[in-house]
């Protein structure tokens, strides 16, 4: 096997391992072998039909590996792929806020698109603008952003970026919590219960409205009970 070059750095496999007299060797299985002559654990290597890599050169003495090289290149570069579609995956959405006089109502609009964004998994970023005189109270500005909207959403979110004015703007960004699944899960699990626990309860309230409805329309002393009338012996 040769380098594949470019900037990344390769690790040294097989013959590409010089000036090398002894390793600490580790296994096809992860086992620690100890230190061998470089040419034991080159030949292990392939008897095995693997590669012997050079995991850390800097160490005294150098610690190589016996493994398939091909198939852990080929591993790295799907995880490397993988963390990379998360990522993308993860937007960064954008929230414009006109100015901190905005309406109550408004802000109750903004947080729950916000809130939408956070849960689906996205970043949100918050741009409030200042105009004219405005830019004397950005402290107003960065109290809203805290108070009206991180603040409400730190059950799902964190301080990403915290807010900063830059120019006529001020911004501010949320990210949603590492946990925040767990979270989903357990809150949806929750309303489950508790929707059960409803609807017995409501079950119950109709049977004794039944129940009720009943003894005002037939007195009590008119229902009977068929255990106080005593039963005739049949001796034929």
């Amino acid at each position: 096997m040769t380098n594949s070059g470019g900037n990344k750095k390769e690790l040294r496999l097989n013959e590409q391992i010089r000036n090398v007299d002894e390793v600490r060797l580790i296994g096809e299985d992860g086992e620690a072998l100890g230190v061998v002559p470089f040419s034991a654990a080159f030949d292990r290597a392939r008897a095995a039909e693997l590669d012997l890599v050079e995991i850390s050169p800097t160490a005294k003495p150098p610690v190589c590996r016996i493994m398939d090289y091909g198939k852990f290149k080929y591993q790295q570069a799907k995880r490397e792929h993988e963390q990379k579609r998360k990522y993308q995956a993860s937007e960064l959405k954008q929230l414009r806020i006109k100015s901190f006089r905005i309406e109550p109502h408004d802000v109750g609009i903004k947080r729950s698109k916000a809130r939408q964004f956070l849960e689906a998994g996205h970043r949100v970023l918050f741009i409030m603008m200042f105009r004219a005189r405005e830019h004397s109270h950005a402290d107003l500005g960065e109290q809203l952003l805290r108070e009206q909207f991180s603040k409400p959403l730190s059950d799902i979110s964190k301080m990403d970026a915290p807010p900063r004015k830059d120019g006529k703007k001020m911004t501010m960004t949320l990210a949603p919590l590492p946990n925040l699944k767990q979270i989903l899960a357990a809150r949806e699990k929750e309303e489950v219960r508790l929707q059960a626990e409803a609807e017995r309860l409501e079950a119950e309230k109709r049977a004794a409205q039944d129940l009720e409805r009943i003894t005002r329309i037939i007195p009590k002393d008119e229902l009977g009970d068929v255990d106080d009338e005593p039963l005739e012996d049949d001796d034929e």
